[in-house]
């Protein structure tokens, strides 16, 4: 059940800087409505096709800004200008949205010979997806990217904010970034998604980490636990507390999250939002971290603000693509169920 608290307490109000997040920036080659996903070697007809802004890091940046108003985030990363505008389309979210984009480098195509990070998703019609993301110049975001972005760390710290990233990028630069951050005593939210087999993240928790957001296979994949159940995500989010990370949402999809911290635990289940018949994964759990981060800047305590973001995560999940959730629509879906549920 949703806190009965409410929300009134206005979001887009928000001027001052007061997040930065550092991440993929790329643009998402969309098929939506897709009968199936096809396996190895099979072919498929039908779908429609949709081009737009994409990048984890980018979309959660996008969709804080959405909630805070302009002016309150900014972005740090690297693209390419491209000779077919692949470039433009998510510096134009950013810019459209109000983000700051002053820490993105922008490369010039004629001398790198990178594109932009792309991203080719296949939606079905229960809103199942394949992502396959290509990443371009992102492999070339470097340790020293963030250095020379120390300034805009500086201008959040000041203001009380905190640091954003997900894991759509090299593993030394999410390291520099935590440890950036930690130097300067801000506090950071970890998106995993993004993350790659095969690579040892240890490092990434050798400075303090305020709350990470697993899915149950970026769980398993940084814990090693088979996330299936209450206890075997107990087991995971004890894993990360001991290296070091203060708070643990474990998302589950359909069934919800899972949210630990030092005092215990708390299943949230998923809220009934009324389906319009449109579904899509696409940056449900995006949607679902910039709402969190909004609602701590705001003033809620963190449990209110897990709940509020499982909504919005929700929410989201009944729109193609990527389409941020505003304040108000938050507000209403909220108030809409908390008088259902009284």
């Amino acid at each position: 059940m949703l806190n009965g608290e409410t929300i009134h307490r206005v979001m887009n109000t928000t001027k001052a800087l007061q997040v930065v997040v550092v991440g993929g920036i790329g643009t998402d080659v969309t098929g939506l409505e897709l009968d199936r996903l096809v396996g190895p070697g099979e072919l498929e007809f039908g779908g429609n096709l949709k081009i737009g802004a994409g990048g984890k890091s980018r979309n959660i940046a996008q969709m804080l800004a959405t909630l805070l108003g302009p002016g309150s985030v900014a972005m740090v990363g690297k693209t390419s200008r491209d000779p077919f505008g692949l470039w433009n389309v998510p510096i134009s979210a950013l810019q459209n949205a109000g983000v700051n984009v002053n820490y993105v480098k922008i490369l010039e195509f004629a001398e790198t010979g990178k594109f932009p990070q792309v991203a080719l998703i296949a939606v079905d019609k229960n809103g199942r997806n394949q992502i396959y993301v290509i990443p371009g110049i992102n492999n070339d975001f470097s340790p020293t990217d963030i250095a020379e972005a120390r300034e805009i760390f500086e201008s959040v710290k000041a203001a009380g904010g905190i640091a954003v990233l997900s894991l759509e990028l090299p593993l030394a630069t999410a390291v520099a970034t935590v440890a950036l951050a930690d130097q300067l005593e801000l506090r950071v939210l970890l998106d995993p998604g993004g993350i790659r087999s095969g690579l040892d993240y240890s490092a990434l928790f050798a400075c303090p980490i305020y709350l990470i957001k697993p899915n149950e296979h970026e769980a398993h994949m940084l814990t090693g636990i088979e996330v299936k159940d209450l206890n075997s995500a107990r087991k995971a989010a004890h894993v990360f507390m001991e290296r070091g990370v203060q708070n643990v949402l474990i998302t589950l999809g359909a069934d919800g999250a899972l949210f630990f911290d030092r005092t215990g635990d708390r299943p949230i289940p998923l809220p009934l939002v009324e389906s319009n018949g449109t579904h899509d994964e696409t940056g449900c759990g995006d949607q679902t971290m910039a709402t969190l981060c909004a609602r701590l800047l705001c003033g809620d305590d963190l449990s209110l603000a897990v709940e509020r973001a499982i909504l919005a995560g929700t929410m989201q999940f009944n729109r193609l693509g990527i389409v941020p959730v505003s304040a108000a629509e938050l507000e209403q879906q909220f108030e809409l169920i908390w008088t259902s549920q009284t």
